[in-house]
């Protein structure tokens, strides 16, 4: 038994191009660390035996990782089927697409995600206010996306999903308590919903179940300060109270609408392709 495994030991780490033997113990020749080892048994006395060197151990890690990767991935992509929250459509923007037009946004957004630790531990959230197409969503979908790639589960939903999946939803109480796998959750447009009592109702349900599960939330919103400190309804100043307590950083994402930037380069490329 002992020798089929010293034997299996030297499958594993078997000589390569580039290898050498040193003092009859053979070295990778990548890394100049042992591949064998010699060791006493009793009753069969020294016997080589193969050891990873760092190569094989980095092979190995990375190897791992990739599994690890993959397992992560399909478990993201059961939550998603199974319980309707993410929007397909927040999935594809990291920070290598951002274009540097609002530098310090964007220092603030890549300082969150190598923070990470820190600020899902201090549950710091963030709201991203500003005018219709600034990017308020983009910064945020970034920040989601860039945490997946470390294998944190997020998810990007909006206000008007969310409303839509509770009013049809079979089992509410199982939707919002669902809202707490996710370690971040950005939620999109506060503010764009119906302004009804019913509407203030299911919002300020969605905020209290986040809020309560102690986990990080950011939030985009095309509010202005002033709407967001003297709301109409008592409703709706809960739901503001409770955003400003999970989200201590405020951001103003402003300048030219990049959604109108965007729909003049398409015409002016349809021009050159059309006409």
């Amino acid at each position: 038994m002992l020798d089929n495994l010293v034997q299996k030991s030297l499958e594993h780490s078997a000589e390569k191009p580039g290898d050498y033997i040193k003092d009859g113990v053979l070295y990778c020749g990548a890394c100049g660390k042992p591949k064998q080892k010699k060791i006493h048994f009793p009753n069969m006395g020294d016997r080589l035996v193969g050891i990873a060197c760092d190569c094989t151990e980095s092979e190995k890690a990375s190897v791992d990782d990739a599994n690890d990767t993959a397992a992560f991935e399909t478990m993201m992509e059961r939550r998603r089927i199974e319980d309707s929250i993410v929007d397909p459509s927040y999935r594809k923007v990291t920070l290598a697409d951002d274009d540097g037009a609002n530098p310090k946004i964007s220092k603030i957004c890549r300082k969150y995600v190598d923070q990470w630790d820190k600020v899902s531990t201090e549950n710091i959230g963030i709201l991203f206010r500003g005018p219709v197409g600034t990017g308020k969503s983009f910064f945020a979908c970034c920040i989601a996306n860039e945490l997946l790639k470390k294998r944190v589960p997020t998810a990007v939903t909006s206000f008007p999903r969310l409303l839509n999946l509770l009013q049809n939803s079979k089992d509410r109480q199982g939707l919002l308590d669902r809202l707490s796998t996710y370690k971040l959750l950005v939620i999109d447009d506060l503010g764009v919903e119906r302004d009804t009592g019913y509407a203030a109702e299911q919002i300020f349900a969605v905020i209290d179940a986040r809020c309560r599960s102690n986990l990080p939330t950011i939030v985009t919103t095309n509010l202005t300060p002033q709407e967001m400190d003297a709301p109409e309804t008592m409703q709706y100043k809960r739901i503001f109270d409770r955003v400003a307590e999970m989200c201590p950083v405020s951001l103003l994402v402003d300048g030219e609408s990049r959604r109108i930037q965007n729909a003049q380069r398409r015409k002016e490329l349809a021009r050159e392709l059309l006409l």
